[in-house]
């Protein structure tokens, strides 16, 4: 439809006047809506459609620009230098961004942030932890970004084994959040409880305090009731060591012994091929919006496995 649609409207601007203007709003948005709603980013032939429709004339300028600013994945250093270029009228529409790791693109986030602050809604760093806390120019553009709604940090480095700084002080709109190897202690389950509006967590490979006693049970209990407002849990492990599948089942015995409030839900998610990386496979679904539909089991509905 999108490729049909941008050639129709490009053989004249007569074509697209024969409907009426407000049609033809809805036609731009309904190309311009994604497959899931959190997806980051338009299909390049989205994409292609959408920079066809806004060059075709004035009026679908108006309409097509928007949607084509309102989500950006920058994933290489032309396209950041090429966002950067972008007039400021523009950058204003940006509602959602996605900054992959990247050489050389830590002198630019900073004034990045600061300068979409206004408008984010939706923010996806895939940064290691570790370099982010090293840079405070970057974590206090972040504490600006108040209007945050759903923010995944991915990129975990093995050698983090400190508690990846918390960039949510003031995020009391947050809903979302996705977290790529936090330490699950008593500073993380606080940052947690600071969130009033928080529906949805997923963490990737959580750091619990390992022990044979199962001592990561008793606190992934202290994060459910600390998280008041969660409805969705989801736990992410990238390979199906023996460790992880015990500690599964350690916090599912937990959870069945202890019960849960109405509403919450515990789902777990286990990749165990090589091909294609785990990794990539978790980017894959944060970036088209899919994380928290696919793949998934309920804690409590079925017994912990491989899959």
């Amino acid at each position: 439809m999108s490729r049909n649609y941008a050639s129709a409207v490009q053989s004249g601007p007569t074509h697209a006047m024969h409907l009426p203007l407000e049609l033809i709003q809805e036609i731009v948005a309904s190309l311009a809506t994604p497959d899931y709603p959190l997806q980051y980013g338009h299909k390049i032939d989205v994409l292609r459609a959408l920079c066809q429709l806004a060059a075709t004339n004035h009026f679908l300028f108006i309409v097509a620009t928007p949607h084509i600013y309102s989500s950006v994945v920058i994933s290489s250093l032309p396209q950041l230098h090429a966002f950067l270029s972008t007039s400021p009228p523009l950058r204003t529409r940006v509602r959602a961004l996605w900054l992959r790791n990247l050489p050389d693109i830590f002198p630019h986030i900073a004034d990045l942030l600061y300068d979409l602050s206004p408008y984010l809604r939706r923010l996806a760093l895939d940064i290691p932890g570790n370099e982010l806390d090293t840079l405070t120019s970057v974590r206090e553009a972040l504490k600006c970004c108040v209007h945050i709604e759903d923010f995944t940090r991915s990129g975990y480095s093995p050698m983090q084994i400190i508690q990846p700084y918390p960039f949510w002080p003031d995020w009391t709109a947050l809903r979302h959040l996705v977290l790529d190897g936090p330490l699950v202690n008593a500073s993380f389950i606080s940052s947690i409880a600071a969130l009033p509006r928080l529906k949805h967590l997923a963490v990737i490979e959580p750091r619990w305090r390992y022990s044979v006693d199962g001592t990561e049970a008793a606190i992934f209990l202290q994060l459910l009731d600390a998280g008041r407002s969660l409805r969705r849990v989801l736990l992410i492990y990238c390979e199906g060591a023996e460790l992880f599948i015990n500690s599964l089942r350690r916090l599912r015995t937990a959870v069945k012994l202890r019960g849960l409030r109405p509403g919450l839900t515990i789902l777990y998610m286990v990749i165990c091929e090589k091909e294609p990386p785990p990794m990539t496979r978790i980017r894959h679904q944060i970036g088209d919006g899919s994380l928290w539909d696919r793949h998934s089991q309920n804690l409590l509905g079925f017994p912990v496995g491989y899959f």
